[in-house]
């Protein structure tokens, strides 16, 4: 009898401990939501309950039955996806009484030179632009670009901002790879526990 009652008072703690995370998340051509599927683990492996939201897809009922919403966007043109966007105005009463943390995905992560400024304009600016929303942490990650997932107009105004960024004479990869998936999975993990 013993045996069960500590099984059961366990159990109780575990389930009562157990951070519920909504992630809320907006993407283009699909590297945000491959993003998102590592943070899922790291957060599984955080001993969290994850709920993922592509918000064109579908949207949480309520924000209110979770203790902490990550929400995030890929940047394209130096803009987040409208529909994280949207979401905050929507729901920034509740938001505000939530634990939040925000994230973009974007390739100036792979240039050390611009990452000061795409935090500023890309997390911090955002953060400013809805009040109440005061972000328990930000995360900043390097994007992938793969010009074939692009239509022809998105890949010639790509190429040409990579090809002004690479060395003369050197060609622009058709895959260019600045994700670190550990740094992905360490602010997940950090995040989860704050």
């Amino acid at each position: 009898m013993c045996r069960i009652i500590f099984l059961a008072s366990i159990i109780h703690r575990v389930v009562k401990t157990m951070t519920k995370v909504a992630i809320c998340y907006g993407s283009r051509y699909g590297t945000t939501t491959e993003i998102v599927h590592e943070m899922v683990k790291a957060a599984e492996e955080a001993d969290a309950s994850v709920e993922v939201f592509e918000l064109k897809k579908k949207q949480p009922d309520s924000v209110d039955n979770y203790d902490l919403i990550l929400i995030g966007s890929g940047i394209q043109a130096g803009q987040w996806t409208k529909e994280p966007l949207k979401f905050m105005v929507s729901n920034l009463e509740s938001l505000s009484n939530r634990k939040v943390a925000l994230f973009v995905v974007c390739g100036d992560a792979g240039n050390p030179e611009l990452c000061d400024s795409a935090q500023r304009d890309y997390l911090d600016a955002i953060a400013a632009k809805y009040p109440g929303i005061s972000p328990v942490s930000t995360g900043f990650f390097g994007g992938m670009f793969d010009f074939k997932r692009y239509n022809f107009a998105v890949r010639t105004l790509v190429k040409s901002i990579v090809k002004k960024r690479t060395p003369k004479g050197e060609e622009v990869p058709e895959i260019i790879d600045y994700r670190d998936w550990d740094k992905i999975k360490e602010w997940t993990k950090n995040v989860v526990q704050l």
